[in-house]
């Protein structure tokens, strides 16, 4: 069925997220940086479903039942930024600062539950998605030649469940 909804789609338990991405800076001679980052990311946020309801019923039952749901949402994402880099030896150490502006592609709520009788429901649901979202962003990042990993916390300013009728 595809009319089935989880009461609290954005859940309490991370999904595995990850994402990809590219930039062309400008680093002056005293290590000050302007840039401009360009990638993809999906985020995705995981429910733990133990029981399920029938809402045809007049009186809602909840039945026991084993399963989960991923709320997942891909985004293109452009990082403008300013920083300062550190240098380690044969590493360069970045640390920088801006907005990420996501531009949401795709917001799909996924779930698989079993009850205990044995049978299986799945849902695919193409969810309302939040078109773009201007998250504050900090970030580290760890530079080998022109390769790197870096690690970074954004807060979305974007209201997710202005599109959710859901619980």
């Amino acid at each position: 069925t595809n009319s089935g909804f989880t009461n609290d789609p954005f859940g309490k338990h991370d999904g595995i997220c990850y994402g990809m991405s590219g930039n062309i800076q400008q680093i002056t001679n005293k290590k000050f940086i302007l840039g401009f980052d360009f990638g993809y990311e999906k985020l995705r946020s995981k429910v733990f479903i133990d029981a399920i309801v029938f809402p045809s019923n007049n009186y809602p039952i909840p039945y026991p039942a084993m399963g989960k749901q991923f709320l997942n949402f891909d985004f293109l994402n452009f990082y403008p930024y300013i920083g300062h880099r550190f240098n380690l030896k044969r590493f360069f150490l970045d640390f920088t600062v801006g907005s990420d502006i996501g531009f949401c592609s795709k917001n799909l709520e996924k779930t698989e539950v079993t009850t205990s009788n044995g049978t299986t429901y799945k849902t695919s649901l193409d969810k309302k998605p939040t078109k773009v979202d201007i998250r504050p962003r900090i970030q580290f990042s760890l530079d080998y030649n022109k390769f790197g990993v870096y690690i970074g916390y954004s807060y979305g300013l974007g209201n997710y469940a202005a599109g959710y009728f859901d619980g």
